[in-house]
């Protein structure tokens, strides 16, 4: 069972602009909240700066400043800075794994793992400005829920997941910042790397529900992934894009698996995806992995197998009367091939289909009757949903929210500041104020206007500062480490 780590993001409305180090630190960001367990040591070593590049300064809880570089230890206490263009990655004696992006703040508050009492755990962490990436270790995941914590007077995230990036903004800087990184964006951010596809368009209700059998409700641009069954409510209709452009058009009543998906921009031919009709219809046209590779692509029913060869086709299940209906051996599965070339496989038997001609394969049957013409079943069923060819490949421009769009109107000024967050992996829950509790799951973001006492705005996709940031968008995470 997973277990909730309650995170909380400061966010000041004054930064100071000294050029000396001991300037930057701010009394009260050097006092712990909670103060330091009794139990462990003064100087106990918490974790190591792992990587440096630029310049990175550390100061002690005694007030003592150094440079910091790789093999650096972390003690309780200690304010990690990071100057203009400088980054560094810090890992503690848990695993957890802690990116910083250039101009940031971060204090250790407080630290204790122990590995024989789980219940004595705690991490007390701070994000006083600038921006991080987290990908949380053993803390807070085997003893108490509330062990690993960043605290401040705005803002409070819980987490039930291991991955997640949060980024604090004074007045319009993400703003000017999302602006001047776009440019350095690359589509591999591993911010968006696993979600499979986003909605691009939907009428009706629509769900996901994943392999463990959790429903979740989906909006335009919400995010999809592998393993998930995306249903559709009757009435309705839904437009998948996914990473690769392959769109999906699923008529209302409709229900589908994303049996696998993996896609590298970088090496298509190694891609793979594969689709499972479980009810009514799937209106499709294929994208960059089947045009790399077209064996990698593949829809299944109960009853038949539809290999890609680069094409745009229509698959339904229908009753005796038309009616769309569970995808079983006793329904009429029909196979419509507008272009390119297809593989319809039904038991031992395998039929060629080209653009223009049809598949049919009768209810309680296993042979194949090939069509020389389009069957048309879904222009007599409501709310078939538009061609997938003719709908955009979008999933990009759905992969980010402009931070631009959530500041105006937000009342923010040089003294206000913004907290922005992405969920790589996991659940969070962000409180603020005396506002009820906000959820957001991987492929979603938030965004919390600090100082007042607004709610948290759930958005579908990460906001473009972190999504188009290049240190927390692909952070050098070590692969993961057993905790002693």
């Amino acid at each position: 069972m997973q277990k909730l780590l309650a995170f909380s993001l400061l966010a000041l409305s004054v930064f100071g602009n000294n050029t000396a180090f001991a300037q930057n630190i701010q009394p009260k960001d050097l006092a712990p909240t909670g103060g330091q367990s009794a139990s462990q040591p003064a100087k106990a070593v918490v974790g190591t700066i792992k990587v440096v590049t630029g310049l990175v300064n550390l100061q002690t809880s005694e007030g003592k400043n150094k440079f910091a570089s790789a093999g650096t230890k972390l003690n309780v206490g200690d304010v990690i800075n990071t100057q203009a263009k400088s980054t560094t990655v810090l890992e503690f004696v848990d695993t957890t794994q802690v990116a910083l992006r250039p101009n940031t703040r971060f204090v250790v508050e407080n630290y204790e793992y122990q590995p024989e009492q789980p219940i004595a755990d705690k991490a007390e962490f701070k994000l006083v400005k600038g921006g991080l990436r987290t990908l949380t270790g053993l803390i807070g995941k085997r003893g108490s829920a509330d062990a690993f914590s960043m605290k401040s007077e705005t803002a409070t995230i819980g987490i039930r997941g291991t991955d997640f990036t949060a980024r604090i903004c004074k007045g319009n800087e993400c703003t000017r910042l999302a602006k001047g990184e776009s440019d350095k964006a690359t589509a591999t951010n591993t911010s968006t790397a696993d979600v499979a596809g986003r909605i691009s368009q939907l009428t009706g209700e629509l769900f996901a529900v994943s392999v463990e059998g959790k429903r979740r409700a989906l909006q335009k641009g919400s995010a999809v992934f592998a393993g998930e069954t995306i249903d559709v409510s009757e009435g309705g209709f839904a437009v998948v894009s996914m990473a690769d452009s392959t769109r999906l058009t699923l008529p209302g009543g409709s229900s589908m698996q994303v049996a696998a998906y993996r896609y590298a921009p970088a090496s298509p031919q190694t891609s793979v995806a594969s689709f499972k009709l479980l009810k009514g219809a799937v209106r499709a046209v294929t994208g960059a992995i089947a045009k790399a590779e077209p064996n990698n692509v593949k829809f299944f029913t109960e009853t038949a197998t539809v290999g890609i060869r680069g094409t745009a086709i229509d698959i339904s299940c229908t009753s005796v009367s038309g009616g769309l209906v569970v995808c079983s051996g006793g329904a009429n599965l029909t196979v419509e091939l507008r272009d390119g070339q297809i593989i319809v496989t039904s038991g031992n038997l395998n039929s060629v289909i080209n653009a223009g001609q049809s598949a049919v394969i009768p209810a309680g049957n296993v042979n194949i009757q090939v069509i020389n013409s389009l069957a048309n079943v879904l222009g007599n069923v409501p709310n078939a949903g538009p061609l997938p060819e003719t709908t955009p490949a979008n999933f990009e421009t759905l992969s980010s929210t402009p931070v631009q769009s959530l500041t105006q109107g937000s009342g923010s000024s040089d003294e206000g500041s913004q907290l922005f967050v992405a969920v790589n992996d996991g659940t969070i829950v962000i409180t603020n104020s005396n506002q009820a509790p906000l959820e957001v799951n991987r492929g979603e973001g938030a965004f919390v206007q600090t100082l007042s006492n607004l709610p948290p705005q759930l958005l579908t996709a990460p906001p473009d500062v972190i999504v188009q940031d290049i240190t927390l968008s692909a952070p050098p995470f070590s692969a993961p480490q057993c905790a002693p």
